[in-house]
């Protein structure tokens, strides 16, 4: 997975949303041209009712909304997986932040009831420096098991080794039903229509009003299918595998770590800003003590 930054991210969103507007705006486009095409080689009456611009709306409009609604779509389901990640990796690593400072409070509770004897009796101590890298890697090696545990039961299946071309149409029918959707229902709706120019008693506005009514059956059935199946994938969720939940795992920790590295800053920040006041107010009281001093050698010498 690769690791891009805010603008990155939001450059490669609206770049998603590009290409999945232009697809959908393509495929529609072919329709649309073939029907208008269809309509001015067979009925005399459409030419004869419509002009070049109303030909050239019909042709592009229907391009035109597919592409808005198909972008609008891919950019709304990206923000939403964005947003869904970015909460996800802030609360583990609040959790992480949460348990790291419990665990040294409960530490620090437990050496306070001890007795020094019996804290340096304890196994380690003599050599403290590699304790606590053994403890930092077992805590490392804890949050990771969390983490990993998280993505696991985040709606999310893994699959041993790579995916297969199953598991890859799966996901792929889950992101894109509408997409699919209009890859199988235009072909469909022209073979019904290629279907009515065996009967020659029936005229052009017959065979479409035909077209349309078994068109519209076959997509509604197509429709009602592909949403079946993207609510069962939405329910037992997506099929990843474990370099996916690795390079997820690898993003949370690096979140985790980006965390901690902003609250070691505030603090030091804290830190040096309590520092400069409190020299300040020694400095300021030093001068009230020499000012002070001054007075009362000055209050001597008038009395003198």
């Amino acid at each position: 997975m690769t690791s891009y930054t805010p603008q990155e991210k939001a450059d490669a969103t609206v770049w998603e949303a590009m290409k999945e507007g232009f697809a959908s705006g393509g495929i529609v486009a072919i329709p649309s041209t073939l029907a208008v095409y269809a309509a001015m080689t067979f009925s005399p009456k459409f030419v004869k009712s419509t002009n070049w611009q109303s030909r050239t709306a019909m042709v592009i409009m229907p391009p035109l909304f597919a592409f808005a609604a198909a972008a609008e779509n891919k950019l709304v389901h990206r923000m939403h997986e964005m947003a869904a990640e970015s909460s996800h990796s802030r609360e583990m690593a609040e959790w992480s932040t949460q348990t790291q400072q419990k665990m040294l409070s409960d530490h620090k509770q437990q050496l306070k009831k001890m007795s020094t004897q019996k804290i340096l009796a304890q196994p380690g101590m003599t050599d403290r420096g590699a304790l606590s890298i053994q403890a930092n890697e077992e805590k490392e090696r804890e949050i990771a098991e969390k983490f990993r545990e998280s993505v696991v039961n985040s709606g999310v299946r893994v699959v041993s080794g790579d995916l297969g071309a199953h598991h890859r149409l799966a996901n792929f029918w889950q992101e894109n039903p509408f997409k699919i959707l209009i890859a199988v229902g235009v072909p469909t709706v022209f073979y019904i229509f290629k279907g009515r120019e065996g009967q020659q008693h029936l005229q052009l506005q017959m065979k479409l009003m035909h077209t349309r009514v078994f068109g519209q059956f076959a997509v509604i059935s197509m429709l009602l299918s592909l949403m079946g199946f993207k609510e069962y994938m939405d329910r037992s969720g997506k099929f990843v595998t474990e370099a996916d939940v690795q390079a997820r795992v690898a993003q949370m920790q690096q979140s985790r770590s980006e965390l901690l590295y902003r609250l070691h800053r505030d603090r030091i920040d804290a830190e040096r800003l309590a520092e400069k006041r409190r020299k300040a107010l020694e400095e300021d009281m030093k001068l009230g003590a020499v000012k002070k001093t001054n007075a009362s050698k000055a209050s001597i010498i008038d009395t003198a």
